[in-house]
């Protein structure tokens, strides 16, 4: 029901939203209109919570347009100008009803236009009526520009991917919800995302109260919980402090008080002799020793909290009989494994351990978190906890290294390895025994490497991780590679291909056959590049199949194998099997030798377009590289379309960057470098200070790139088996952007430090 008499500020500051303080900076007369003028130029709350306002001041639901396929035919009942004047679109139509949504629903009362009154005086019309935020509306204004005819939508899919978001809005206070209802979602991804059932109709349907629906990883998991349990999910919006005290007040397991029991008066039996051979035994509980204090070390340099490592006693570990769990570990793939699916049909106890955030129950924040659970002698939590916090600080490995008298655990972040905690070595048996057993590999063969994987779900996140083992004279070490499933393939842009760069590499993947080589050391991304083409050139009409070692995302779509050379199933065995698949599109994951090489060069010939990589430190020495492995150089300048050199540097922290000033000899040989280059001058350089966001002054990882393109007199110099530095003079020449260049572009904008440009390009 409207609520008369009130205004979005008084639901702002009843929602909590604003502060008293910010409210009495708006004139008590002022109408909606002007509050909201308010509030936006104040910038004091988001669109978002505008619109939310507006819904329960109104009683109407949200509508996010956001990726909604809108049909010309209802987008045209509102003229363009009108459209943006109003901020006002139709967005759904039929014989019967037309549904509107609103970007400033003040008009709706102060000044409202005429086609809606036109609309609703039409006999048989109904007109819905929704909220949304003016940029929603903006959005979808440019599809009065190019949508003539209805968008063409490909029969397998024609669902859009964003959820349609009819969103009434819910009060909490006046619901009682019960315990087996709002535990339909453990209670940590309740608090995480700000949502809670409490509506639940015989695990057909729930009711979903969600306080941001616009959050896209709320939707991923509502999505995720739809698909994997095939039931219907209603949502509503609700205040995040309603939903809080929700959380607060129906978690709790309730007590059930006792029914007396009237019991029937036997006849007293005489009791049997227990013959005076067969004492009872007393039950004698054994305690495990208490484990020692564990601090994580902390050194100035170090982001992590490290502190030298106090004298320890060495604790004396009870063998213990094997936990159920232990055994659920062991087949972490299994259905019943997936942290959503049990949201709908168990409770929270009995998630498996392959959800790290059911299984540990808490949040691993930081290092000493991780101390205090190490303490416990815990081993399978202290290897959850260990991957829950390298996932959290977005670590792509983590070894666990055993030394003289301590077990050593190291996160790689951003590329570098950084000591996060030491442990007592007596846990090391234990936690590589623990790893060996998710990894399934053999627990008492230590004489030998060993390679292995498992899943886990943390964090919102799909962790796939690969296990290496490696016997070393201080014991067994370990190290895991932490492939994130959940993450998006990124665009050229997010890599940090622009410009010259971006132009050059997008004439060249839309040929339909050629080889694309990605070059660079290992770790460079060149595997993540290769998929950035693949997404972009990838359509329903190519039939796209890679061959990779290991599959390291999955897309849609295309068809992925896994060489597996110990049985045969090589690079060059599989991709004489590929040719016999008809495909348009072929990844081969490395061109390790000549065989594969002549390969990949016969079915770039033959009408394929194929996408590999090569282990050279520049784009230039990738020709010779493949003349060396036997390859005709007049075979390899007509199949090469193009050649991408990278590496990975740190990308600065935008948050506590600061500019720096360099030595001028620095300055002097930057400016010579990027001579040729129309900067704005003078140059300006930054350097990150370390903030809580980054801890150290970096914030992930980008690419710098150097894009060769073949020509006339490239392929000359290298039928001549001319030497690779020749070959490069001519594409600088020609208007290649070297690496080095990249990399010091990208410094001058505040992007990178020079530092980290020339850790990576002064061996090339």
């Amino acid at each position: 029901m409207e609520q008369k008499n009130k205004t979005i500020l008084d639901i702002l500051l009843s929602s909590n939203r604003i502060t008293d303080t910010e409210a009495s900076q708006i004139p008590a007369d002022f109408t909606n209109e002007k509050i909201e003028e308010k509030l936006r130029k104040q910038k004091m709350v988001s669109s978002e919570d505008i619109a939310k306002a507006y819904a329960v001041l109104y009683d109407l639901p949200i509508m996010r347009l956001e990726n909604y396929l809108i049909k010309p035919d209802a987008l045209k009942l509102i003229p363009k100008d009108l459209a943006q004047k109003y901020k006002v679109v139709v967005f759904e139509k039929d014989d019967s009803r037309v549904k509107m949504a609103f970007g400033l629903p003040a008009h709706l009362k102060s000044n409202p236009p005429q086609i809606i009154s036109d609309l609703k005086h039409q006999k048989g019309i109904t007109v819905d009526i929704y909220i949304t935020t003016p940029e929603d509306i903006q959005s979808v204004l440019p599809l009065y520009d190019t949508q003539v005819t209805p968008p063409v939508v490909n029969h397998v899919d024609n669902q859009p991917k964003t959820p349609k978001q009819h969103l009434k809005t819910i009060d909490l206070k006046n619901i009682k919800i019960s315990y087996e209802t709002i535990t339909k979602f453990p209670i940590e991804i309740s608090k995480k995302y700000s949502m809670v059932v409490f509506e639940n109709h015989e695990n057909s349907k729930i009711k979903v109260a969600v306080s941001n629906p616009f959050d896209s990883k709320v939707q991923e998991i509502l999505d995720f919980v739809r698909q994997k349990n095939e039931i219907e999910i209603e949502e509503y919006t609700a205040s995040p402090e309603e939903i809080a005290e929700a959380i607060k007040l129906y978690y709790k397991k309730p007590v059930e008080t006792p029914v007396p029991e009237v019991k029937k008066i036997e006849p007293i039996k005489p009791q049997p002799i227990v013959p005076l051979s067969q004492p009872q035994r007393a039950v004698q509980t054994i305690q495990a020793p208490v484990k020692p204090a564990i601090t994580p070390n902390k050194p100035v340099s170090q982001p992590y909290p490290i502190t030298p490592k106090p004298e320890i006693a060495k604790p004396q570990f009870v063998r213990r009989p094997p936990v159920q769990n232990e055994n659920q570990a062991v087949q972490p793939n299994q259905e019943d494994a997936d942290a959503y699916n049990s949201m709908i049909h168990a409770n929270i106890n009995e998630a498996p351990e392959s959800d790290l955030d059911h299984f540990l129950g808490e949040e691993i924040k930081d290092a000493q978190v991780l101390a205090q659970i190490a303490q416990t002698g815990n081993v399978p939590k202290i290897l959850a906890a260990t991957v829950a916090l390298a996932v959290l600080k977005k670590a792509s490995d983590i070894h666990v290294e055993p030394e003289e008298d301590e077990l050593r655990i190291r996160f790689r972040v951003d590329g570098v390895l950084r000591d996060v905690i030491k442990m007592p070595i007596e846990l090391q048996p234990a936690l590589i025994s623990r790893i060996k057993i998710l990894s399934r590999l053999k627990i008492d063969e230590q004489r030998i490497p060993q390679d292995g994987r498992f899943d886990v779900k943390t964090h919102g996140h799909e962790i796939d991780i690969r296990v290496s083992t490696l016997p070393t004279v201080r014991g067994e070490k370990a190290a895991l590679r932490l492939l994130d499933k959940t993450q998006n393939i990124y665009s050229f842009e997010q890599l940090g291909i622009k410009g010259h760069n971006l132009k050059v590499l997008e004439e060249n993947i839309i040929k339909p056959y050629g080889v694309i080589l990605a070059t660079g050391p290992t770790g460079s991304g060149k595997s993540t590049t290769l998929y950035s083409i693949l997404k972009k050139i990838s359509s329903p009409s190519v039939n796209v199949i890679t061959l990779e070692d290991p599959v390291e995302y999955e897309i849609p779509g295309i068809n992925q194998c896994q060489v597996k050379p110990k049985i045969g199933f090589s690079f060059a065995e599989g991709l004489r099997s590929v040719l016999r698949q008809d495909p348009n599109i072929i990844m081969v994951g490395e061109i390790r030798d000549s065989e594969t090489a002549g390969m990949a060069t016969h079915a770039a010939l033959t009408g394929h377009l194929v996408l590999s990589t090569l282990h050279t430190n520049d784009s230039a020495g990738a020709l010779p590289r493949l003349i060396n492995m036997g390859i005709e150089p007049f075979l390899i300048t007509s199949s090469v379309n193009v050649i991408v050199a990278q590496r990975l540097v740190r990308k600065l922290c935008q948050k506590c960057k600061k500019e720096v000033a360099l030595p001028e000899v620095f300055r002097i040989d930057i400016e010579k470098e990027l001579a040729k280059f129309n900067l704005q001058k003078p140059y300006k350089f930054y350097e990150g200070q370390g903030c809580s966001e980054c801890d150290h002054g970096y914030s992930g990882r980008m690419g710098i790139y150097e894009v060769l393109s073949m020509s006339d007199k490239i392929e000359e110099l290298a039928i001549k088996k001319r030497p690779a530095s020749e070959i490069a003079h001519q594409a600088v020449a020609e208007g290649m952007i070297t690496l080095k260049q990249d990399g010091l572009i990208k410094a001058i904008k505040g992007e990178t430090t020079v530092g980290e440009v020339l850790r990576v390009t002064t061996s090339s």
